[in-house]
């Protein structure tokens, strides 16, 4: 009894026996079980055979119904959308991303890409690639056309509905892939796509689950070393490269959304090759700022322990400000901005984790351990950033300006409760009122914050420091929001606001609304510190 089918018979690799066999389902090939065996030596490469049994399986010009094993039916041949990915789409996306995203994302190389691109009519691997790319690159940045040469509103709209359009396929075209067989390079590149893209569109539930299956699968690959190719070295330096954008994307989401972690870096783990040219001193700087971020904090964080201790925690900050030299010249604006921003929200999250477990004190020798700790975040971030240009900080998406949301939240829960008299400084300087309305703006000019976070950050200031809406709303030349009877902010829907656009829903929009904030009963138990320690200094 036969035991491979006639594709792999052919090609002269491994088949597991099924029907359809998992070789010939990545290939696109049918799978049949009818030569008779010979013995006879490989036949030109690989490719070349592939190419073969395509060429005399595309004679057929009806494709039958096929049963497996079981004898039930397999899923049908996926039906391309005619137009939907243009040369021009492609080759717009393509140049974009090497050109503004590859420094920060270096999980593809061009040669290799435009191979991709090439077999895409053939390889139904490599039209998902393709599109889960473009997809991306469009939903990221708003469009191709917008983030090159600026565009109105209304080519912004017609953009982000073709990287839905983009999505929707890469997803009909991923169904025919077996995710469950030995995972290749492009099926988790293909799965971190379509986890930025559903991000990007505020599904962060659809994104989790993408980003846990990329991680997953990485987990699960085989490592072989014995061959020693040029090209299966390369293979591997990006398939590295891949394992750290991966690391840093989970630890980020599961900062935000509270979640656990999978990648964990041990004693096995390989280091990231920073000789490879692939690799740019701005993604190793953002490898540095996530590297400390383990499980152990993250335990912490998402309270599943509690033993900690304020020493480690001041560490954890230090390594925070030294993964990023203070005169870093070998920068783009790109690498920049989302290294800069990063940073101060890495900072934000070590300072309010020092909140919840009580840690902090006015006359603690450590500054990131007291209570006016995010007023100096904000100068920093204020002075590191107002010099970008706006495209260099919306080339990194939806994801940046989140960050700078949970930065102005809680500079404005701390502005709340200091005298506003220790929150003035001299005409000639800027103060926190100064990076509170510096970051409104930021919020607001960047795409996507005027609709998703602007109005969260509003109803928040009104609920704290109701004094600073007027002069906000008037720096921002915006109207100045409704305030309901029982002192609530009425949402204006003129700044395009839509809960469940974004998938916003009641319990995850509380959440958004807490996210920055200090609970009162550790703000109290701060105040009771300070209270006990000036009576003692007294």
């Amino acid at each position: 009894m036969k035991t491979a089918c006639d594709a792999c018979r052919r090609r002269k690799v491994k088949c597991d026996g099924r029907y359809p066999c998992t070789h010939c389902k990545l290939v696109a090939l049918s799978c049949t079980y009818l030569a008779v065996p010979q013995r006879k030596g490989r036949q030109g490469d690989k490719a070349n055979v592939i190419s073969a049994l395509r060429a005399a399986q595309s004679n057929n010009a009806a494709r039958p119904i096929q049963l497996d094993r079981s004898g039930l039916e397999s899923a049908g041949e996926f039906a391309r959308k005619p137009g939907l990915l243009s040369s021009e789409t492609v080759v717009g996306c393509t140049e974009f991303f090497f050109t503004r995203l590859h420094s920060t994302l270096p999980i593809l190389n061009r040669e290799k890409f435009q191979r991709d691109v090439i077999l895409m009519n053939d390889s139904i691997e490599s039209y998902c690639l393709v599109v889960s790319f473009c997809a991306f690159v469009i939903i990221q940045t708003g469009g191709v056309k917008h983030a090159i040469s600026g565009a109105d509103g209304s080519q912004l709209d017609a953009d982000i509905s073709h990287g839905r359009a983009l999505l929707d396929e890469a997803l009909a075209a991923r169904r025919q892939l077996d995710i469950l067989a030995e995972p290749m390079f492009e099926t988790v590149t293909i799965s971190f796509f379509l986890y930025c893209c559903h991000v990007g569109l505020g599904l962060q539930r659809e994104g989790w689950f993408f980003l846990r299956e990329a991680t997953t699968l990485y987990s699960t690959r085989t490592v072989k070393s014995d061959d020693t190719s040029e090209e299966a070295l390369y293979l591997e330096t990006l398939w590295q490269n891949l394992y750290w954008l991966l690391l840093v994307s989970e630890r980020s989401h599961a900062i935000r959304r509270y979640r656990p972690i999978t990648l964990q870096i041990t004693s096995e783990t390989l280091p990231l090759n920073e000789n490879s040219s692939e690799v740019s001193a701005g993604f190793r700087y953002l490898v540095e700022l996530f590297r400390p971020f383990d499980e152990t904090f993250m335990a912490l964080w998402n309270k599943a322990d509690a033993l900690c201790l304020p020493p480690s925690l001041v560490a954890l900050e230090q390594r925070v400000l030294a993964a990023v030299p203070a005169s870093a010249v070998d920068l783009s604006d790109d690498q920049t901005a989302n290294l800069r921003v990063s940073q101060q929200w890495l900072r934000t999250m070590i300072w309010r984790l020092s909140t919840s477990l009580g840690f902090l004190s006015s006359s603690s020798i450590n500054e990131c351990m007291t209570f006016r700790y995010p007023l100096l975040i904000a100068r920093d971030l204020t002075l590191s950033t107002f010099k970008l240009p706006q495209q260099s900080m919306e080339v990194h998406g939806i994801g940046l300006t989140e960050k700078v949301y949970d930065v102005a939240c809680t500079l404005t829960d701390v502005l709340s409760c200091i005298p506003s008299i220790e929150a003035k400084t001299s005409c000639f300087e800027l103060g926190p009122e100064d990076y509170l309305n510096y970051f409104f703006s930021l919020i607001y000019k960047l795409r996507g914050g005027k609709s998703r976070f602007l109005p969260l950050l509003l109803r928040i200031v009104n609920q704290t420091l109701p004094s600073m809406i007027s002069p906000i709303t008037r720096h921002l030349q915006i109207p100045s929001p409704g305030i309901s009877q029982d002192g609530v902010l009425a949402t204006d829907l003129r700044f395009g606001y839509d809960e469940t656009m974004f998938g916003f829903h009641d319990t995850e929009m509380n959440l958004w609304l807490e996210r920055g904030r200090i609970s009162t009963d550790v703000r109290d138990r701060v105040e009771q510190r300070d209270m006990r320690t000036d009576l003692h200094a007294t």
